[in-house]
C-alpha cells in the first residue's frame, strides 16, 4: 500500500506542477499581448482612392488567364493591388 500511496502522491504533485506552469504561461502570454497592444497600437488603414484601382482590361486578362489555366474550375472573388 505504501508504494501505491507514494505513486499517487507523485502523480498528483506532477500534474499539479504542470497545471500551475500552464496557467503561468497563459497569464504571461495575456499580459504580453496587453503590453504590446498598449505600446504598439494598430496602424490606421488608409483608404484607396480611384486613381489606384486596377484597370478593367487588366482584370479581364487576369480572369481569362485563371479561367483557362483552371479549365473553368476556379473563380476570382477579389483582386487586390499590393
Amino acid at each position: 500500500m505504501s508504494e501505491i500511496n507514494q505513486a499517487l502522491m507523485l502523480m498528483i504533485v506532477g500534474m499539479g506542477t504542470v497545471f500551475i506552469v500552464l496557467l503561468l504561461v497563459i497569464y504571461c502570454s495575456k499580459g504580453l499581448i496587453i503590453l504590446i497592444n498598449r505600446w504598439l497600437p494598430e496602424k490606421e488603414i488608409i483608404s484607396i482612392d480611384k486613381a489606384t484601382e486596377i484597370p478593367a482590361k487588366t482584370i479581364a486578362v487576369i480572369t481569362t488567364a485563371i479561367c483557362s489555366a483552371s479549365k473553368g474550375a476556379a473563380h476570382i472573388i477579389k483582386i487586390e493591388k499590393k
